[in-house]
C-alpha cells in the first residue's frame, strides 16, 4: 500500500485510473485508418469506420481496483447496478446443490470490462459458451443465443458462482484461468466487453449475509456483497418471504419458550398471603353470629392525643388563664378626666357605680348634664392656657 500510495504522489492525475486493452487500441487504430480509406472515396464514408472504432475502443477500457482482502467478505465481479436479490435455484453448470441467493447485476456497454474473483481460494470450475450473432445485445439474462461464462470459487469459509450473460456477436468473453488455479481475491480471470448481465450465486445455508439491495451500484473488485460475520435475521431484506421463513423454522423450537417467559412474567399477578386473602374475602352476614355482629358502636375511637399530653396541655391553659384574669386592667381615662372625676362628690376609688350601687337608681339627665358642665370647664381652662 506504501508503493501505492508514493506512486499516486507522483502522478499528475492520480484519479485518472482507467486505461485501454492493447488489442482495444489496435482494433480503434484499424478502423479509423478504415475510416480514411472509405473518406478517399465519399466524405460521409468516413463515419462508418470512426464510429465502429470509438465502439472497440470503449468496450476494452480497464481500471485499476483496491481489492479488500478480508476474508469475511464476498466482493462484486464486475461493475453496474442490482436489480434484484432474490434465493433461487442455482444453475446446472455451477453444481450448487439446494437453494441459493442470486444477486442479479446489469452492466452498461461502456463498463469497465475486467471480470474479479469474488473470493480467495481455489477455481473449481470456469466455463465458457459461444453465443449467436444474431444476439448483438443482451436485453434480458435469460435471452437466448446470448455468450455465457460461468465460473465457481471456494474456500474454507464459504463457496461461491457467477454466470455472465453477453452478446454472442464477436468475442465478448474471454477467460484469463483455468479450473484449479489458486486466485486471491480482486484478480481478473475474464474479460467481458460492451456490458450484459452477471448473476452471482451463494448458497442460502452459506454463513452470513447480503448486505445490497436493488439499486446500488457496484464497483468492480471492491464493493462488498456478502458479509460472514452478520446474521441473516439482522439484514435479511423484508419482501424476502423465502429468508424469513427459513430463519423463522430455525428459530421455532427457542422463540416460543422465550415469548412465553416474557409474557407469563409480566402479565401474572402478585401472590397474596393467605392471611390477607381470608381477610379480604366477603362475608356473609348470615353466618355471623347475633353476639358477634358488628355495629358502629361497638368500635371503639382510636386515641389521637395520648392521655399524658392532652392533661399537660389543660394544666397549661388553665395557668395562662388564671395569669389573664388577675392581671390589672389598665386605665382607659385620660388623667385630666381621672382627676375631674375623683374631685366629684360621693366618689370613691373601687367603688361600684352601678346603676344598682346601695339600691339607688341615678337619673340620667342628672349625669349628662354633670358630664357637660366638666367638659364645658375644660374647655374654658384650655381657652386660658392658650390666652396665656
Amino acid at each position: 500500500m506504501a508503493d501505492r500510495d508514493a506512486s499516486l504522489s507522483h502522478k499528475t492525475f492520480p484519479w485518472f485510473r482507467s486505461g485501454f486493452d492493447l488489442e482495444g487500441v489496435v482494433g480503434f487504430l484499424a478502423a479509423w485508418l478504415l475510416g480514411i480509406l472509405l473518406a478517399m472515396l465519399w466524405e460521409p464514408l468516413f463515419w462508418l469506420g470512426f464510429i465502429p472504432g470509438v465502439i472497440i475502443l470503449f468496450a476494452t477500457r480497464t481500471a485499476e481496483r483496491v481489492t479488500p482482502q478480508s476474508a469475511d467478505h464476498v466482493t462484486s465481479p464486475c461493475d453496474g447496478v442490482v436489480v434484484s436479490v432474490e434465493e433461487v435455484e442455482a444453475p446446472e453448470s455451477l453444481r450448487m446443490a439446494g437453494p441459493a441467493v442470486r444477486i442479479r447485476v446489469a452492466s452498461s456497454p461502456v463498463s469497465t470490462n475486467n471480470v474479479h474473483a469474488p473470493i480467495a481460494g481455489a477455481l473449481d470450475r470456469i466455463e465458457c459458451t459461444e453465443g449467436e450473432p444474431k444476439a448483438v445485445i443482451a436485453m434480458k439474462a435469460e435471452s437466448e443465443g446470448l455468450a455465457r461464462l460461468s465460473a465457481v470459487f471456494s474456500n474454507n469459509n464459504i463457496r461461491t458462482g457467477f454466470v455472465f450473460a453477453s452478446g454472442g456477436l464477436g468475442p465478448r468473453l474471454v477467460t484469463k484461468s483455468d479450473a484449479g488455479d489458486r486466485v486471491a481475491k480482486g484478480k481478473t480471470v475474464a474479460t467481458r466487453r460492451l456490458g450484459g448481465w452477471c448473476d452471482v450465486y451463494i448458497p442460502a445455508r452459506s454463513p452470513g449475509s447480503c448486505i445490497v439491495q436493488p439499486g446500488r451500484t457496484l464497483t468492480g473488485g471492491e464493493t462488498i456483497l456478502w458479509d460472514l460475520a452478520l446474521t441473516k435475521a439482522a439484514s435479511a431484506p423484508q419482501h424476502d418471504d423465502a429468508v424469513q421463513a427459513m430463519a423463522g423454522s430455525h428459530s421455532e423450537n427457542t422463540a416460543p419458550v422465550a415469548t412465553t417467559a416474557a409474557t407469563a412474567a409480566v402479565a401474572s399477578p402478585e401472590v397474596m398471603p393467605e392471611q390477607l386473602v381470608e381477610a379480604d374475602a366477603p362475608v356473609d352476614e348470615a353466618d355471623v353470629p347475633e353476639n358477634e355482629a358488628y355495629t358502629a358502636d361497638s368500635q371503639p375511637t382510636p386515641e389521637v392525643i395520648p392521655a399524658p399530653v392532652e392533661e399537660e396541655a389543660e394544666a397549661t391553659v388553665q395557668a395562662s388563664e388564671e395569669e389573664w384574669v388577675t392581671q390589672p386592667t389598665p386605665e382607659t381615662l385620660p388623667p385630666e378626666v381621672a382627676e375631674d372625676v375623683s374631685e366629684t362628690p360621693n366618689f370613691e376609688p373601687g367603688a361600684d357605680t352601678s346603676s344598682d350601687a346601695e339600691g339607688e337608681d341615678e337619673d340620667p339627665s342628672t349625669m349628662f348634664e354633670r358630664l357637660r358642665q366638666q367638659a364645658r370647664r375644660l374647655a374654658g381652662e384650655d381657652e386660658d392656657e392658650g390666652n396665656r
